[in-house]
């Protein structure tokens, strides 16, 4: 089945709503990722949100579509790679610690409906 422009744009959308949670999910709770730390997961997750966006105002402009409400969501701040959400995470912050890397746990605020000019 062909997927049509507004179905992409729909699917785009439903994207960057899910990413906007778990960026808001990761910030208030932590991950759980060994590896890497709760700052570069979200930055992660903005990118994706950027993405996101980027390819709901292609889709539009190609087929002449209306913008949808998601192209104006702010998108949430870059964060200190080294954050940690959670520094109650004792094994995992002290692996990464380990890995050389200085957690900080400074909160992040973010509020989705101030109006972004892409």
């Amino acid at each position: 089945m062909i997927q049509t422009a507004e179905d992409k744009v729909k699917e785009y959308c439903q994207c960057i709503r899910r990413e906007i949670e778990h960026w808001k999910d990761i910030n208030q709770n932590g991950c759980n990722d060994p590896f890497w730390s709760d700052g570069c997961n979200m930055n992660l997750t903005r990118n994706h949100i950027i993405y996101y966006q980027s390819k709901i105002h292609e889709a539009c402009t190609e087929n002449q579509l209306p913008l949808p409400d998601e192209c104006y969501l702010s998108i949430p701040p870059e964060v200190d790679n080294n954050y940690m959400a959670n520094l109650k995470q004792k094994p995992r912050v002290e692996r990464l610690r380990q890995l050389g890397r200085i957690m900080t746990g400074r909160i992040y605020q973010y509020d989705e409906n101030q109006m972004s000019l892409f």
